[in-house]
């Protein structure tokens, strides 16, 4: 009589199995111990008693600070070191951001890491992974949503706010920040299964998804990645919470057996088919506005993004790709344009390092869409101000992310941005549009990059690059690169690598230039005005009145929380 009772210590095990015939790797969720595992593994020992089970321990704490690319690295550390058993076959199980990690394993083991600096060679067992089962994935990443209940925002809300301090003030990313949406080492992973399961095709594992129909922890847009999932089985468990589904509970321990140890034909029988896949992940608009499951399309050669700035809802980018559309079909070219937005962002937020993180990140999610969508196009980009800092950013986080050409039109990219380092590897081409009197540029993000921030003032000085072509000047101000005028030689460098011309009779507006100067003492000038006026403020309050002033402001923000997106 096989034992059920299976004793898992915190700090991870290895148990034969009977005859080692397979290795099933059982990987914990964020926030819990190997020991979460033990009703799995005693499953898995019930109904696969020759298979050997390693569940290894996670440094998945809340205040964790450990770079998920080594995590994984580790994992497949102990794989190796169990292997010389000889496993006919590797199973791959994951709860959460464990499933995610299971996904990293798997590219990781064939030698694919494009987010690590110290990438492994190809492992020899690599090709016995026959099996990835995942329980309420974070596959596309968390974010802080109405999705969730307003006791877990306000606690992601408070956990997001001492990862940001740990990031900016540290120095150091906490591990759950890597499976944010479009954390670079999400997006790394999202493209690199990408690649490896188009190399290996139906040679590639069996990838299946278990969602729990009552997940109170994580959105359907979270759990399930259209992009980069499309040929997962995917089932649905009735009545099973996110925690909830790691147990093998009467509602859940038949679908986790059929995941486990089910063939492909009885999983086909019980999965969703792809139009029941869509509808529970309900399209939003930062997924290309999709109105049916997505399908790669492999004519396409050529996308090209379009990209607002700050304050700017992006209205203009549907006329701009419109444009860039018609150009293309002038040559020849099958091409789609990608003017998805990241909504109304005020100067306010755009001065926190932060939330232009997050604009970052969301950039890296479109990115992975699209390459999941046109897999054979090269992938161009346009940016106006913001949108330009976002794509420079994204280079610099995901050297995953390959832009063929690229066209910067006021921009707050810092001057001194290193292309080197990126053309030829991730970018092909830049031309950067400097306007006669851009005076926006040349008073925050000029004046910023004075101050050390990583804005800049490269839509009102250019690139000091010499292979960066800087357009001097177009007559104007912040938007002046984006009328219509400019449109036609923007084609023609994004298609043809026809360079444009880098300079022009006009001349930069000399009280522009006074300001750009100067915008380093304007700049401090303003912060200590802001600051000096809050001081003021608080002084004006006694002790016991500035407490309950603290407490209103605590309160507040506790309300705005619970009920709205942040």
């Amino acid at each position: 009589m096989l034992r059920t009772d299976i004793d898992i210590p915190a700090a991870g095990v290895f148990l034969r199995g009977q005859n080692s015939s397979a290795l099933i790797v059982l990987l914990h969720a964020y926030n819990q111990t190997p020991t979460r595992m033990r009703q799995l593994a005693a499953a898995v020992r019930s109904w696969e008693p020759d298979w050997d089970i390693l569940i290894p321990a996670l440094p998945f704490s809340v205040f964790s600070l450990a770079d998920p690319d080594s995590v994984a690295q580790d994992v497949i550390a102990k794989i190796s070191a169990v292997e010389q058993l000889a496993h006919k076959r590797i199973i791959l199980l994951g709860h959460s951001i464990g499933a995610v990690l299971a996904r990293k394993i798997w590219v990781a083991a064939h030698g694919m890491a494009t987010g690590s600096e110290h990438a492994l060679p190809a492992q020899r067992w690599a090709s016995k992974i026959d099996r990835i089962v995942q329980l309420a994935a974070l596959n596309r990443g968390w974010v802080i949503s109405s999705a969730l209940n307003p006791w877990d925002r306000v606690r992601w809300t408070l956990g997001k706010m001492w990862g940001n301090f740990c990031r900016h003030t540290l120095g150091r990313d906490p591990l759950i920040f890597g499976f944010h949406r479009g954390a670079p080492f999400l997006t790394s992973t999202r493209l690199e299964c990408l690649e490896l399961q188009r190399t290996l095709r139906e040679r590639g594992p069996l990838v299946v998804q278990l969602i729990g129909t009552i997940d109170d922890m994580v959105a359907p847009t979270d759990n399930v990645d259209l992009a980069t999932g499309t040929s997962f089985s995917y089932i649905e468990v009735d009545g099973v919470s996110h925690e909830g589904i790691a147990d093998v509970s009467p509602a859940s321990r038949d679908a986790i057996q059929l995941a486990i140890c089910g063939t492909r034909e009885e999983i086909a029988a019980v999965e969703l088919d792809s139009a029941d896949v869509y509808d529970i992940h309900t399209a939003e608009i930062d997924d290309f506005d999709l109105q049916k499951p997505p399908l790669a399309n492999l004519r396409v050669k050529d996308v090209v993004f379009v990209i607002h700035g700050i304050r700017d809802r992006g209205f203009w980018t549907r006329r701009m790709a419109r444009e860039i559309r018609t150009q293309a079909s002038k040559r020849g070219h099958r091409c789609r344009t990608v003017t998805s937005t990241y909504g109304f962002f005020a100067m306010g937020p755009f001065l926190l390092p932060w939330i232009r993180r997050d604009k970052v990140q969301w950039l890296l999610d479109q990115y992975v869409t699209a390459k999941s969508l046109y897999p054979n196009a090269s992938i161009s980009y346009i940016g106006h101000s913001n949108g330009t800092y976002l794509l420079a950013k994204a280079m610099v986080l995901c050297p995953a992310i390959v832009i063929n050409r690229a066209v910067f039109a006021g921009s707050v990219v810092r001057s001194d941005f290193p292309w080197q380092a990126y053309l030829g590897r991730q970018v092909m081409g830049v031309v950067n549009y400097v306007a006669t009197s851009d005076w926006v540029v040349a008073i925050f993000p000029n004046g910023l990059q004075a101050m050390g921030q990583d804005l800049g003032g490269a839509g009102h000085n250019g690139f000091d690059d010499a292979h960066i072509v800087n357009v001097r000047y177009v007559e104007g101000s912040h938007s002046a690169a984006l009328a219509a005028a400019c449109w036609d030689e923007m084609s023609k460098f994004i298609f043809d690598g026809v360079p444009t011309l880098p300079g022009s009779m006009l001349s930069q507006d000399s009280c522009v230039k006074r300001l750009g100067a100067y915008s380093p003492f304007i700049c401090a000038f303003l912060a200590l005005s802001i600051v000096g006026g809050i001081l003021w403020i608080l002084s004006h309050f006694s002790g016991p009145d500035l407490g309950w002033l603290m407490l209103f402001l605590v309160v507040v923000f506790a309300i705005k929380t619970a009920v709205t997106k942040l």
